[in-house]
């Protein structure tokens, strides 16, 4: 290690063969379950290297700007509020929450002057981003979703929230199973996906099938309209989002399926509009709260250079209504 560099928990985690969060957790002192040798070594390791806290995680906790920023991809979608809402009451203990749109709200003025100028303690980044987010000057997390080359992300287990879609309908009779999923570059629909077919697969005789999909209404309608259309049978459709799910219901109404007479319908996350659209849709609930709140707890505990691979599983739930029903 030359003399100028600064020996960070990745350094102390080598060093030691295990994890950098359990370096972290070991050396705040955190209540953690692990072997008196492990800790002892982590700890000898940490005080060989010479580690020291970092001086901008220590600021970052008393620090004085009160604000935190969040970026998502729009404020139409209701998964969005329920984030919003986590991480709002979270930050009230801290301060507050700049909420921007991804896109055009990157290139206002004030948006780079806040992060620039120390005006904002950290960012989540639930949305996508035209600015190279390893040259910010402040702690970034990703909220909901990871890319390639970030270490620094929380998500949410978007393989068992299929797997609960997919099982209710198995438990109804459903053995004919369609996904429609999301964009191709969203690493959620993937996982999801990755959930659905996992759970098709462990009921013999089930088969499953990817419609293609960009989480709207709209592009759920098309798909599965398109689908009945050139002739595949279906009873059982999972949406990869709300959104998509109200609008399945919409194609299944163009082409003459009732629903849940002839199909049903499972959407993933759940929001108040799922009690008002015909007929009721069945959800599987999101902690998505909860993964609000908790990226603001990261941001406020972690050192800038942590790295974070959180996943946020409960609570995940079944919400019953009235799209789903035994197969006919």
């Amino acid at each position: 290690m030359g003399a100028t560099s600064r020996v960070t928990l990745a350094d102390v985690a080598r060093a030691a063969g295990v994890d950098v969060s359990l370096v972290s957790r070991v050396l705040r002192g955190h209540d953690v379950k692990v072997l008196d040798e492990t800790r002892q070594r982590i700890v000898d390791q940490a005080r060989e290297l010479g580690y020291r806290p970092n001086a901008i995680a220590r600021s970052l906790r008393s620090s004085k700007a009160g604000a935190f920023g969040l970026v998502i991809p729009n404020f139409s979608n209701p998964v969005y509020a329920q984030i919003i809402a986590g991480a709002e009451s979270a930050a009230a203990r801290n301060g507050s929450v700049m909420m921007t749109t991804s896109g055009e709200g990157w290139d206002r003025a004030e948006w780079y002057a806040a992060l620039d100028s120390g005006r904002v303690d950290g960012l989540l980044v639930a949305g996508g981003s035209p600015v190279e987010l390893r040259n910010l000057r402040v702690p970034y997390l990703l909220v909901n979703r990871s890319e390639p080359g970030i270490d620094r992300f929380v998500v949410l287990d978007d393989e068992k929230a299929a797997g609960e879609a997919v099982r209710h309908l198995l438990e109804l009779g459903h053995r004919d199973l369609a996904f429609v999923g999301g964009p191709e570059d969203a690493d959620t629909a993937r996982r999801r996906w990755a959930g659905f077919e996992a759970a098709v697969a462990a009921q013999p005789g089930a088969t499953a099938v990817q419609l293609p999909g960009d989480y709207t209404a709209a592009g759920g309608r098309a798909a599965v309209a398109d689908a009945v259309r050139r002739g595949l049978r279906v009873t059982g459709v999972v949406a990869g989002n709300l959104p998509s799910g109200i609008g399945v219901l919409e194609g299944l109404r163009d082409v003459g399926v009732p629903v849940p007479h002839e199909a049903s319908v499972v959407a993933i996350h759940d929001a108040e509009i799922a009690e008002y659209v015909l007929p009721r849709l069945t959800t599987v609930r999101m902690p998505l709260r909860e993964l609000g709140a908790r990226g603001i707890e990261l941001l406020t505990t972690l050192a800038p250079d942590e790295p974070v691979a959180e996943v946020v599983a409960d609570p995940i739930g079944l919400v019953l209504r009235d799209s789903t029903g035994p197969v006919a």
